[in-house]
């Protein structure tokens, strides 16, 4: 159970960005987590979000649940993130002297095991509802990959993007610097706002197959989950 040590590196839904590439935007972590008491967790959460230590608005945290994952033995996720890589590293620094901190940890690991964590970063490269995040049953249909054209294939996709125009759905494309042996380069977070409502048609079917056909042969898809939103802090 020393594997929430690894909670150091914590604490919002995926972000939003805008369009124009942000060189110090926001960076952050996924934990793929095994939970044995769903309730425990939250209320572990909320007692240190609400504390001294943990109240910050630079840092947000967001409890998902998996609904399809494949032969991942996780059943819940959290993802992390800092408003920039320096509020990171200040938050790293009080974290590493906190009582509450400690607390936290010794509390979660009753409840939980973390069995994965990858680092994202972002690209400030996004389109669609920024407020779709916010629904109280927002859903994620988030896609890992390798890219062997990081430049093409964010043009392509920021072409599809536009051309989808979407009021239902937020899209995000992030840069993955690491996620242990999963081997995906980036990732696409799609968040509608229910787990029923990722399955509504695209708005423009004909720009998302030529954005498939330009990006065919410089993207491997590695993995593919759907989550729900349990909390956000």
């Amino acid at each position: 159970m020393n594997a929430f040590r690894l909670f150091a590196l914590v604490f919002t839904p995926i972000l939003s960005c805008s369009l124009s590439a942000q060189t110090q935007g926001p960076v952050g972590f996924k934990y793929d987590l095994i939970v044995l008491n769903p309730i425990a967790v939250v209320a572990a959460i909320d007692k240190y979000r609400s504390g001294d230590s943990g109240s910050n608005d630079d840092v947000s945290v967001t409890l998902h649940q998996y609904l399809a994952n494949g032969s991942n033995s996780a059943t819940h996720a959290i993802t992390v993130s800092y408003a920039s890589p320096q509020v990171m590293d200040a938050a790293l620094a009080a974290q590493a002297v906190s009582p509450e901190w400690a607390a936290f940890q010794s509390e979660m690991n009753l409840s939980a095991e973390i069995v994965s964590s990858m680092m994202w970063r972002s690209l400030g490269l996004s389109g669609g509802n920024t407020e779709v995040p916010d629904s109280p049953m927002a859903a994620g249909n988030w896609i890992f990959m390798q890219v062997d054209d990081p430049v093409a294939y964010a043009d392509a996709w920021q072409e599809w993007i536009k051309a989808e125009d979407s009021k239902d759905r937020l899209s995000t494309l992030l840069a993955i610097p690491a996620d242990g042996t999963g081997g995906a380069s980036h990732a696409v977070i799609n968040t509608a706002r229910s787990p029923g409502a990722q399955f509504a048609p695209q708005n423009n079917q004909a720009a998302f197959e030529e954005f498939r056909e330009k990006v065919s042969g410089i993207r491997e898809i590695t993995e593919r989950v759907r989550l729900v939103k349990v909390k956000s802090w």
